[in-house]
Parts: C-alpha cells; structure tokens; sequence
C-alpha cells in the first residue's frame, strides 16, 4: 500500500470516528428526550412541528442528492458539472439553514421557548441547534471542496476530499431525518 493510500485510509477511519461521536452524542440526547417524556407524562407538552422543519427536511434531502451528483460528476471528469452540483448543494443548504431558523420562529411565536418550564421545547432547540451547529460545519466542508472544484482539483483519479465531504454531508442529512423523525413520532 503507498504512502498516498495509506493517508486516504487514514482520513476515512478519522471521518468514520467523527460520525460514530456524533451518533453517540444524539442517541444520548434522543435517550434523554424519552426518559424525561416518561418522567413527566402527563406534564408532556405535545408541540406540533412547524412546516419550516419539513421544507428544510425536503431541502437537506434534494442537497444530499446534488452532492451525490457531484461526486458522480468528477468519477466522469466532469469539472464543470461538479461545481455546479457543489453550487447548488451549497444552496440548498443554505435554504435549510433558512427554515430551521423560521422554524425556531414559529416556536417562539407559538411560546415554545429554549428555557423555561417548558421541557419538551427545551428539547426540540437542543436537538436541531445542535445538528444545525453540526451542519455549519458541513456546509464550511462544501464551500472549501467548491473552491477547490473551481480549479479542477477532482476528477476520477483524485476525489478523495469530494468523496469525504459528500460521505459526510449525506450523514448529516441522515441525522436530521432521524431527529425530525423522532421528533414525529415520540413528541
């Protein structure tokens, strides 16, 4: 194995860590949400989500897909294709960002607040600030690879950090389906 393998393997394992953290970190914050439900059952709130977090689930989902286009795009040599693809996962992006933030709105329009006696709102901040913060992460991930696309660092010979930052991206989307979901069903 050459020494070029042996660090893109390296690089993979530190990715492949990162996102097992981040999986530990919300299934002890899901964990928490469940036992503090069941301590306070009948002093629950039931919050309905605002339609802001499901247009910005149907935004991290439509941007996972252009990511993935454009990791195709550079195994095809496709560099005009890749920044494009890049450009409007960036977007989409954004957009999510957009209408989580509207979302928290709507939650504090309806009285739902991070603080407070409120513990179940507490707990939907908690949640989606803490994958947003995740997210903006991403996002500064996709914006470098952009960048770095605009000079036509990838194609099917080099798309190691493409491939990376889209692995990463598609789990953030995956995270935030699975709290969205949870949010669903055991709010």
């Amino acid at each position: 194995m050459s020494t070029h393998q042996k660090i893109n393997k390296a690089k993979d394992n530190l990715l492949m860590i990162s996102m097992f953290s981040i999986v530990m970190l919300f299934a002890g914050l899901t964990s928490a949400y469940i036992v503090s439900k069941g301590a306070l059952d009948t002093k629950w709130d039931v919050i309905k989500l605002s339609n802001m977090f499901y247009f910005s689930t149907i935004c991290i989902i439509s941007s996972s897909v252009f990511a993935q286009l454009a990791l195709n795009s550079s195994k095809n040599d496709n560099y005009v294709q890749i920044s494009r693809y890049l450009l409007v996962t960036i977007f989409l992006a954004f957009l999510f960002f957009m209408f989580q933030t509207l979302g928290w709105r709507s939650l504090v329009l309806d009285d739902k607040f991070l603080s407070g006696n409120n513990v179940s709102s507490s707990y939907i901040y908690v949640l989606t600030i803490t994958h947003f913060l995740h997210v903006i992460g991403g996002v500064l991930a996709l914006i470098w690879i952009y960048v770095k696309s605009l000079s036509r660092t990838y194609d099917k010979l080099n798309f190691q950090g493409l491939k990376l930052g889209v692995r990463f991206w598609h789990f953030l989307g995956f995270i935030w389906l699975y709290l969205f979901l949870f949010l669903i069903i055991f709010n």
